[in-house]
């Protein structure tokens, strides 16, 4: 990247690492770097571990999404197309590069309402469990984010009464929403409109039941991940005030001034963890190991895109 294009990225993009370096300066890099040179070898590789099952619990998911779009891909296929979205979407703020999958799907026959709206239910599963964690460990440090639930409280009304809105009234709902919709979009965005709302009604109990359940299981083994990284650095804490800390930092890692949560995390950490006695520097030790953990956990991913993708076939299209 040129020094040119460097200066039309928005500053606001930057704030996630300014607030790290600041963080680090502050607590003082040579006592950081003390905590996590004693770090245990042993929790952080059995952190590092869990990034397989994760990629194939990924993949399962994956596949079983598509089939409520008539969509059929094998194993390889959906493990390595989901490997490439999370590759992306890690370098990425606001982590929209998981989107790729659309661009993936329509080079494989797939229809573009279609390819949306499966990767709109793809994230909609996970963003809302990421929501709920994030607003559940919020009420559990009410005393510090008691603004911010207010806010968080009327958005979670506003979405009940839309998701509502879209079962009863949805042919009002979608007139209503393709006024904002340029022209030259408007026939995607119906396309793509009808193919959510119909994934959506026509998906069985039991397909929803057992994506929730890949969701829940992912996220589990993910919050243990994060658990084993504190305790690496002799964070003593219980695993369920540890996703507190963890579920909240996501939510802010999902903000658009953060890559991979960097700043954003380590403030989070510094926030909830101090509250018990844990000193700056090892909750910026157990911030970076996640950090860390995060990047081993694409490399992985992008080994399973390469291993999984190399003898992918053509899906047919629906």
């Amino acid at each position: 990247m040129n020094f040119e294009r460097l200066k039309k990225i928005p500053f606001w993009r930057f704030i996630g690492l300014l607030a790290v370096v600041v963080v680090i300066y502050f607590a003082g890099p040579a006592k950081v770097w003390a905590v996590l040179s004693k770090a245990d070898i042993r929790l952080i590789s059995a952190a590092v571990g869990l990034a397989i099952p994760m990629a194939i619990i990924k993949g399962i998911r994956w596949q079983l999404l598509l089939h409520s779009y008539d969509v059929k891909l094998t194993f390889r296929e959906s493990t390595a197309m989901y490997a490439i979205g999370m590759v992306l979407s890690a370098v990425t703020p606001g982590r929209v590069g998981d989107f790729v999958k659309i661009v993936l799907l329509i080079k494989k026959g797939c229809s573009i309402g279609k390819a949306i709206a499966s990767n709109i239910l793809d994230r909609i599963f996970d963003v809302a469990f990421v929501l709920l964690a994030g607003y559940v460990g919020m009420w559990y440090f009410s005393k510090y984010f008691a603004s911010q639930l207010q806010v968080v409280n009327i958005v979670f009304a506003a979405f009940l009464i839309v998701l509502a809105a879209l079962v009863v009234k949805r042919h009002l709902m979608k007139k209503l929403a393709l006024k904002f919709v340029p022209k030259q979009f408007k026939q995607a965005a119906v396309d793509s409109w009808n193919q959510i709302v119909g994934g959506l009604l026509k998906n069985k109990f039991s397909r929803m039941f057992w994506l929730s359940l890949w969701t829940i299981i992912f996220w589990m083994i993910q919050f243990f991940a994060l658990y084993l990284c504190a305790k690496a650095v002799a964070i003593e804490v219980s695993f369920l005030y540890f996703s507190a800390c963890a579920a909240v930092g996501m939510i802010l890692s999902l903000l658009p001034i953060t890559v991979a949560g960097v700043g954003t995390r380590d403030a989070t950490y510094i926030l909830l963890l101090g509250q018990i006695g844990i000193s700056q520097q090892q909750s910026i030790a157990a911030s970076t190991l996640v950090l860390g953990v995060f990047i081993f956990n694409c490399v992985v991913f992008y080994a399973f895109s390469v291993i999984f993708g190399s003898r992918s076939d053509k899906v047919p299209r629906a």
